[in-house]
């Protein structure tokens, strides 16, 4: 499966918005610039946000059912609460990898959805064919989610070194 991105109403499923709240900030893009925030979020499974996934939990599930299911069939289960990764500003926030060398089985699908605008240094950077190892940076913006098979695409990001930081939720399709 090819790498696609699919555009999505960012008023309707404001998850943006709901970040801000609940880490206290008014831009996400400056989440470098508090140690209170990085000392309260350093793992993409236990911090701010996934401990009060309840409060958007029903608009994660229309999310997926509106947007993903009618794009692909055969949707049988999903991860929930999704992994949050915060890409600070000098930092890396995964190491290059596949799902599978982690006993992630096959047929799974990756979503990825950004909650800033990404582009080279603070994005995804996935390569183009199965051990090709040519990773680049996919750019999207706010209101765009990128399904693509991280089961089998190396996948993960580089330290960043811009003056933004970038906020994104991933999870995985079954």
């Amino acid at each position: 499966m090819e790498p696609t991105i699919l555009d999505f109403d960012p008023k309707k499923y404001k998850f943006r918005e709901w970040a801000c709240e609940v880490l206290g900030a008014t831009c996400l893009e400056k989440l470098h610039k508090s140690d209170r925030i990085k000392a309260l979020n350093r793992s993409p499974t236990s911090n701010q946000l996934s401990q009060l996934f309840s409060e958007i939990q029903d608009s994660y599930h229309s999310f997926i059912l509106e947007l993903l299911r009618d794009t692909f069939s055969g949707i049988s289960s999903y991860q929930s609460p999704p992994s949050f990764r915060f890409h600070y500003c000098g930092r890396s926030s995964s190491v290059f990898h596949r799902d599978r060398d982690f006993g992630v089985e096959d047929g799974r699908l990756n979503v990825w959805v950004p909650l800033t605008n990404v582009w080279g240094e603070n994005s995804l950077w996935i390569e183009s064919t199965v051990g090709a190892k040519n990773y680049k940076p996919i750019a999207m913006k706010l209101g765009q989610a990128l399904i693509f098979d991280g089961v089998n695409l190396g996948h993960g990001s580089i330290q960043q070194i811009r003056r933004e930081s970038a906020l994104t939720l991933d999870f995985c399709l079954g």
